[in-house]
């Protein structure tokens, strides 16, 4: 029976993290796996370069090798290990795996913050500190979403947790307590 993509990522993303916390590299190899990322993302035929048939193993080792030359041993070992067993297309589901994984042992969340008026830096930044150190977490990585139907005030949409500080909700429940105050 074949593996979905997320059982592949969950698998693979998870022995990467476990194998990279023994080797004590983390960090490195979360530096190496986020460039990686990003230039896969700006060049998704390199994928298809170490998936396709069309090239033999001699030639896909071989453009590893200029890839994978300034990467950590770990990295470098892992990439191996995936063209050698094809599963370079689930590279990136992977990669989302152990940054699942990084982000938890560090406590690190992301998350929306939906505003009326867009936030400037400064003030997602206060927003997300202000977060990090009621929840007790390291980072909060915001992103700012504008809807100007809230009035004002801020909705926090972090993991699995909805903080509505919104006017627009705030004069619902004022709504709610004046009609059944009737």
């Amino acid at each position: 029976m074949a593996l979905s993509r997320e059982e592949i990522a969950a698998r693979y993303g998870t022995a990467l993290f476990s194998y990279a916390q023994d080797m004590n590299s983390l960090d490195a190899v979360h530096a190496d796996l986020q460039e990686l990322a990003q230039a896969v993302s700006a060049n998704p035929q390199i994928l298809s370069v170490f998936s396709d048939p069309i090239f033999n193993s001699d030639e896909k080792r071989a453009s590893l090798a200029v890839i994978e030359k300034d990467f950590n041993a770990v990295v470098q070992n892992f990439l191996n290990f995936l063209l050698e067993y094809d599963r370079f297309a689930d590279l990136l589901d992977i990669i989302d795996r152990f940054n699942d994984l990084y982000d938890q042992k560090n406590k690190i969340t992301s998350g929306t913050a939906i505003t009326a008026v867009k936030l400037d830096d400064a003030q997602l930044a206060a927003l997300s500190k202000s977060y990090a150190q009621k929840y007790g977490l390291k980072d909060v990585r915001l992103e700012n979403k504008v809807d100007e139907s809230i009035l004002g005030g801020v909705v926090l949409r972090i993991g699995d947790r909805l903080i509505d500080g919104s006017v627009k909700n705030k004069l619902k429940k004022i709504r709610v307590q004046l009609i059944n105050k009737d």
